[in-house]
């Protein structure tokens, strides 16, 4: 009796940390919102999911074709929401149509993919495919 117990008790263990290492599902992140901060000359990539990001030890990491970005926040402390700061010369060179791919987790082996044509299922880690990225025009003041 006491053996089923601890067996059933080690199942529902593994079975916790298993679903919440995967703590998003792929439909549900979604690129939502990209605007301009004239004062910082960054691009502000707002990036959300219907459930609710990882807050542990790693980091999130986002893509765009061959350049990767690190620099993020939780706005207002919303675990739904992730804000990338790109800076307004790098993302005035990104290349258009260019995978966007947000990764749970700096890896190296990442940072060499150039973002193009079917390297953008190469990646390493818990990752989600965003889409193509479309440059946005931003209006001065």
């Amino acid at each position: 009796m006491i053996k089923t117990l601890k067996n059933t008790l080690l199942l529902f263990s593994l079975l916790f940390l298993v679903t919440s290492t995967f703590g998003q599902t792929e439909n549900a992140v979604a690129m939502s919102s990209y605007s301009l901060d004239e004062t910082q000359e960054t691009v502000r990539v707002s990036i959300k999911t219907s459930e609710s990001f990882i807050a542990g030890a790693n980091r999130y990491v986002l893509h765009i074709g061959s350049r990767h970005f690190l620099l993020n926040e939780h706005p207002e402390g919303s675990l739904s929401e992730i804000v990338f700061f790109i800076p307004l010369s790098d993302y005035e060179n990104l290349i258009d149509q260019s995978s966007i791919v947000l990764v749970y987790g700096f890896y190296h082996s990442n940072t060499l993919q150039d973002g193009e044509g079917g390297q953008a299922t190469g990646f390493s880690g818990k990752h989600w495919n965003l889409g193509k990225f479309t440059a946005q025009t931003f209006n001065s003041k």
